[in-house]
């Protein structure tokens, strides 16, 4: 069987909670001690499928 690749398009509303030990750290945005992702809102815009090529060693 064929194998299908599909490719979906949109776009994402989403809020970033990241904990730091020091507020220079927040600034630098560098080494979070905890994170987490929300997201808020998804759009879906486009999905394309496309059939994958298969090359077979003869």
């Amino acid at each position: 069987m064929p194998k299908i690749i599909k490719t979906t398009t949109g776009q994402a509303d989403f809020i970033v909670k990241e904990e730091y030990p020091s507020e220079n750290q927040a600034i630098e945005g560098k080494d979070p001690t905890a994170s987490e992702a929300e997201i808020s809102d998804l759009k879906i815009e486009n999905v394309k499928y496309k059939l994958k090529e298969v090359l077979k060693n003869e």
